[in-house]
């Protein structure tokens, strides 16, 4: 059993969370991961984080074209932090610690 399938990992976000722990990062360009790590995290608003947590579910749940889109079309700073999120949720896994209790 790998480590992504020692956590609960819901839906389609385990397959990405896999390719990720390989080095691939198919739903990010490399440049996009760049710069959500060099701009200042700042605190989301409460629509933000609804942004977000609606790119999660479009993660795990549609085909990886679906979620491109979804990502694509978010503001800068709810990208960054979904991106930031997204690579948080990559070292949970990495590690085996749950990543949803």
């Amino acid at each position: 059993m790998d480590k992504v399938q020692q956590v609960l990992v819901p839906g389609l976000l385990s397959v990405r969370l896999r390719e990720s722990l390989s080095g691939h990062h198919p739903l990010f360009p490399p440049d996009e991961i760049r710069k959500a790590f060099a701009a200042p995290q700042a605190p989301l608003s409460r629509e933000e984080a609804s942004e977000l947590g609606e790119a999660l579910l479009v993660i795990a749940r549609e085909p990886i074209s679906s979620a491109r889109e979804v990502i694509a079309a978010l503001p800068s700073q709810s990208r960054d932090a979904l991106i930031r999120f997204y690579f948080r949720l990559l070292d949970q896994a990495a590690e085996g610690r749950p990543i949803i209790h």
